[in-house]
């Protein structure tokens, strides 16, 4: 099964369009990627935080340390290139089932059903 990329959003759904941020260089974003089976509609939800290095480093001065996996660490602020490298890692991660993509991704977001039992 191979995997694509359906939409990219702010975390809120609107579109990733509407982000601008102030600095290219100093910025911090929650994006929410649904992602899916090729050629099917149906999509599942991963979020993470996409940021500059910058940003990072204000946030891990604020009590020494950050601790998360779902960080993607870009050197400015690019949309479209921002959009290239999930693309890219999305389609990476094809697998025999769906399930083990999505396990694939959760190594790298939040995915939306982590938490389902």
């Amino acid at each position: 099964m191979i995997p694509e990329v359906k939409g990219i959003f702010l975390i809120d759904f609107s579109s990733s369009e509407c982000f601008v941020p102030d600095d290219p260089s100093d910025f911090g974003v929650a994006l929410r990627v649904m992602i899916g089976p090729q050629y099917q509609d149906a999509a599942d939800s991963l979020r993470f935080t996409v940021c500059s290095p910058a940003w990072h480093a204000r946030e891990c001065a604020v009590d020494g340390f950050v601790w998360r996996w779902d960080i993607l660490i870009v050197n400015e602020y690019s949309r479209v290139e921002i959009g290239k490298i999930i693309e890219r890692v999305v389609s990476r991660s094809a697998a025999p089932t769906w399930l083990q993509i999505a396990e694939q991704m959760s190594r790298r977001s939040n995915w939306e059903f982590d938490t389902y039992t």
